[in-house]
């Protein structure tokens, strides 16, 4: 069986995103690809967004084992994730991202419920921004006790402006996601500049002290401190639905190396800075704290600043979500997975009915609690990954003549040893889990699995055909 990506067909791949390069051009000129340093932002913001919401880990496992974790969880998950994504984002690019390895590898049932599994958890990440900004928004003008339907109106209208920008393309979103990520950065490095002089680096050797009972092995909460390095150092993947959208193949695994070193970074110097001048108690860490820590260099303006910064990075971290969601959507839809409607691109060359779809899930999951369903969703993008792992090491030795723009410089074997810890930490992170959580994660599984058999069992519906070039040509909305 011959790869659908290879050498011969890589072309024609391509075109099937549902408008082809030739045709985007002479419909809309030149169309500009999307430069390393926004893909780079972009996947920041997909992944981390920065050490907003950190407290957790540190209240967690205490000042060293969190400095430790973030030190060493990049070399298990971040760096192996990305350079995953970089190898097979290059030699698959597609809009569908990990759907196209897990197909490629192991079939269209295999692929189908990767691809479910991602949105299902990637949208429910999505509608939680514009609450957390608005939340933001309301403490500050006193507006707490605002009646539900006005809140609801509120965020509603949020959330179309923010989809609308994702409407208008790529590069845009990159751009705007640049700003905000200077913007919101910038405390911390202000903070670090100030409080340099002020570390004492003792304080960041100082172990844990949880005595409530529930900690295990060296006074250690591991659940949420795992799961808090898990979340916060994963979703590389996701920047493979914009594999297709670079200005030229290189710039893509670039891209992704950058991003692992903006999420590292994001995380330890703010870390060593405000573990290094606060003597507080590691019970003392509850959300929010990072701000008042911080205050103590720079005074209640820098603390304003960085509570201003954690609001304007929610806008950026929807931006991130809903893009890489939507293109996954029209990469699906373009595979037959989905209606054809959704394949469509819009005159800025992004997926119309993807956006839409996000945005219509978005606003019926903000009614609900969201906070307490995050985890289960969570549990399902582990299952995701943990495909896509075994999908790249399948293809490493059933395909090694796949053309591969970028490599990781090993063989299969060595792959292995690479992957191995990123796929057993994985596992224990799904281990802790609750047995209420890895029921869901077994009956979302069940779900994509049932729907694609009765897909199966008759005719495959036209509108459920995969999507020709001829056909793509046509599918785009007119300016």
């Amino acid at each position: 069986e011959t790869s659908a990506y290879s050498d011969e067909t890589v072309s024609l791949e391509v075109t099937e995103s549902s408008i082809t390069s030739d045709t985007d051009t002479r419909l809309h000129g030149a169309r500009r690809g999307t430069g390393t340093l926004q893909l780079a932002i972009i996947v920041f913001y997909s992944v981390s967004g920065g050490p907003f919401g950190i407290e957790e880990a540190v209240r967690s496992a205490g000042a060293f084992f969190c400095l430790l974790g973030f030190l060493i969880a990049p070399f298990i998950w971040s760096v192996q994730e990305a350079t995953m994504t970089a190898e097979l984002g290059s030699a698959y690019p597609d809009a569908s991202g990990g759907v196209a390895w897990v197909e490629e590898a192991f079939g269209q049932r295999a692929g189908y419920t990767c691809g479910f599994l991602s949105f299902v958890s990637g949208t429910a990440d999505t509608a939680i921004y514009p609450l957390l900004f608005l939340d933001y928004v309301f403490q500050v003008v006193n507006a707490d006790d605002l009646p539900n339907w006005i809140q609801y109106a509120a965020c509603t209208v949020f959330a179309v402006i923010l989809s609308y920008i994702n409407y208008r393309g790529l590069s845009l979103v990159g751009n705007l996601t640049t700003v905000i990520c200077f913007i919101s950065m910038s405390p911390f490095i202000v903070a670090f500049f100030l409080g340099m002089f002020k570390i004492q680096p003792r304080l960041w050797f100082r172990m844990p002290d949880n005595t409530d009972g529930s900690s295990t092995l060296g006074a250690i909460l591991w659940r949420p401190f795992l799961n808090s390095l898990f979340w916060n150092l994963n979703s590389f993947d996701s920047a493979a639905s914009f594999s297709a959208e670079v200005e030229d193949v290189y710039s893509f695994p670039r891209a992704m190396y950058w991003s692992v070193l903006l999420v590292a970074g994001s995380y330890l110097i703010p870390l060593l800075t405000v573990l290094g001048i606060s003597d507080a108690p590691q019970s003392a860490w509850v959300d929010g704290y990072m701000a008042s820590a911080i205050s103590t260099v720079g005074g209640i303006w820098l603390e304003r600043w960085l509570v201003f910064a954690a609001a304007i990075t929610n806008i950026a971290l929807f931006q991130a979500e809903m893009a890489s969601d939507s293109y996954q959507v029209m990469g699906m839809a373009t595979k037959g997975y989905l209606p054809a409607i959704f394949s469509t691109r819009s005159r800025h060359g992004t997926p119309t009915y993807g956006i839409l779809l996000g945005l219509s899930i978005v606003l019926l999951m903000s009614v609900t609690n969201l906070e307490s369903i995050i985890e289960l969703l969570n549990f399902d993008y582990a299952i995701a990954l943990l495909m896509e792992y075994a999908a790249f090491i399948k293809l490493r030795m059933s395909k090694p003549e796949l053309h591969r723009p970028y490599r990781i410089p090993f063989g299969t074997f060595g792959c292995c040893l690479l992957m191995m810890p990123s796929f057993a930490f994985t596992l224990l992170v799904m281990g802790l889990a609750s047995k209420y959580t890895m029921a869901f994660g077994l009956v979302s599984v069940i779900i994509p699995l049932g729907i694609f058999q009765m897909k199966r069992s008759k005719c495959v519906p036209k509108m459920y055909s995969r999507v020709s070039s001829n056909v793509a040509e046509d599918n785009v909305i007119p300016s």
